[in-house]
């Protein structure tokens, strides 16, 4: 398949200043049966089913064949080429370009979830192999998700282990806050809004002065203590989102109200106003936007910080520190939920409700396991009562020095 002949994803911008992102032919017209999935949903998703739909098209494609061709066995070699689970070409003509990894499990069930979301919405019409519908709705498995509703599993997605995540050493966080490691306010603002709020990264970026209710008492009056508002929007310059599941809007006095709703430590409000002052009023002549973050130097300064920017800096930190360890902004929201789910006894449903989850059953899932570090206090306490003598005479306290020899 020659490069010009595949399915490419554009990027629209909307009058509105919304964004799309569609699939578009060789030819460049819009593929009408990718875009009657995509727009059921919003920008973010639509954005990753886009870039996974995109991929399957390019197999068909390459391998000659249609939706009224295709079959449910060869949907699922098409998910083992992606996988990594064969060659790619094992099957048939590669598609994928060489410098192109297998997916890991959770990008393949996004693969595997808009696959089937597009034959799908093909029968409405009839144009598929009707026996490949068949084998879609009646292999799927009906149990309940991750959030605790029911749903329906997909007989496409790949088998997946259970998560855990990477915990942070407290010892990674110290160096990275050694003076000199971190070279602005904004940084040090960065990675303490990290550490201490567990944001994830777009939702940082995404931030605008007026969702910054850092006063006791705000007069949004949703919460006492000072806070933030975490809004999901699409229209940031930087192309940051956040993954805010409740929606927002403004009060009559021009408050943010509603979204995700998040308590701030002091030094998370101290840290934000040493930014403001040393770094953000001096170019503030070159902001255009109502981003928090930008660029303080460089070629660029004014322009909204974007999350890649910000993954870069924090490779830098590392790198000045010292660390051979690959850090994550997503990693210091890990740290931060597992810290607050044992402090808090394990109470999931708060842990849910102050960093935005849906469910508490997802903080059950992923963030129990990160707690059984916990664990070890009551494992050395049934270690030390055990009846079994040492196993090994140098770990048995010496009485005398001739008894250590």
């Amino acid at each position: 398949m020659l490069a010009g002949d595949r399915f490419s994803v554009r990027k629209i911008r909307h009058g509105d200043g919304s964004q799309s992102y569609w699939i578009f032919t060789s030819d460049l017209e819009v593929h009408t049966s990718s875009l009657n999935v995509l727009k059921r949903y919003g920008t973010s998703t639509q954005q990753t089913y886009a870039y996974s739909l995109v991929d399957h098209l390019n197999w068909l494609l390459a391998n000659n064949k249609t939706p009224e061709t295709v079959t449910f066995d060869d949907l699922r070699r098409y998910m083992n080429g992606v996988t990594g689970g064969v060659d790619s070409g094992i099957y048939g003509a590669a598609w994928r370009k060489p410098t192109q990894k297998p997916l890991g499990p959770s990008a393949a069930s996004n693969v595997a979830s808009v696959v089937k979301l597009y034959y799908l919405a093909l029968a409405e019409s009839g144009d598929v192999n009707p026996k490949l519908v068949e084998a879609l709705r009646s292999k799927a498995v009906v149990g309940r998700g991750k959030s605790g509703r029911m749903s329906e599993a997909n007989p496409l997605a790949p088998k997946t282990a259970s998560r855990r995540p990477r915990f942070l050493p407290n010892e990674v966080v110290e160096a990275l806050f050694v003076p000199g490691v971190l070279t602005s306010a904004r940084d040090v603002m960065i990675l303490t809004w990290l550490h201490d709020g567990g944001i994830r990264v777009g939702g940082l970026c995404g931030l605008r002065f007026c969702d910054l209710h850092l006063t006791p008492r705000h007069a949004c009056g949703q919460r006492a203590d000072p806070h933030i508002h975490i809004v999901g929007r699409d229209d940031n310059p930087n192309g940051a989102r956040a993954k805010a599941y409740a929606p927002a809007a403004f009060a009559k006095d021009g408050s943010v109200v509603d979204g995700v709703i998040r308590a701030v430590s002091p030094d998370m409000i101290s840290t934000f106003h040493a930014y403001l002052l040393d770094e953000f009023h001096p170019i503030q002549h070159l902001v255009d936007h109502e981003q928090v973050l930008v660029h303080v130097t460089g070629r660029t300064p004014g322009t909204a910080l974007t999350t890649g920017g910000v993954r870069k800096m924090l490779a830098r930190a590392c790198r000045r520190a010292g660390l051979h360890v690959r850090v994550t902004p997503h990693g210091f929201r890990h740290k931060a939920a597992a810290a607050f789910y044992a402090e808090s006894d394990f109470n999931a449903e708060l842990v849910a409700q102050e960093f935005g989850w849906a469910s508490p059953q997802m903080v059950t899932d992923l963030y129990g396991k990160s707690a059984n570090r916990h664990a070890m206090k009551y494992l050395r306490q049934a270690w030390d009562a055990t009846a079994r003598p040492p196993a090994e005479r140098y770990l048995v306290p010496a009485a005398t020095p001739e008894d250590a020899t």
